[in-house]
């Protein structure tokens, strides 16, 4: 009975640590964050940027659509255990994917630097 017990505990913990690899979707996060994303564009989180507070959800993705399927919550975000801790925060979320194509670090129009 013993060696069933521990057996039981060891695929728990394999099956836990499996889950806890796998990468959150959008979907998931909008189950307790939204539950839509228009209702998270909503709630106006603001970060810090070069050109001061945003609303970054308010852009993504910038084609707009009800669908705003451009990224996933964790490419800005780090994915928190389940249930989150007591008191957890997202210190970790990130503009970081903005820059790849607001370079120079400037949440601006591409127009703004280059012309035309």
């Amino acid at each position: 009975m013993k060696y069933f017990a521990v057996m039981i505990l060891l695929a728990c913990s394999v099956f836990s640590a499996q889950a806890a690899e796998e990468m959150m979707k959008k979907e998931q996060c909008l189950a307790c964050h939204g539950p839509t994303f228009d209702d998270l564009i909503k709630k106006n989180v603001q970060a810090n940027s070069d050109s001061g507070p945003v609303n970054p959800h308010e852009w993504i993705p910038h084609a707009g659509g009800p669908d705003k399927n451009a990224t996933e919550c964790i490419d800005c975000h780090a994915q928190h255990s389940m249930p989150p801790k007591p008191g957890y925060k997202d210190e970790s979320a990130s503009l970081e994917p903005c820059y790849a194509c607001h370079h120079n670090y400037r949440l601006k129009k591409c127009s703004s630097c280059h012309g035309g």
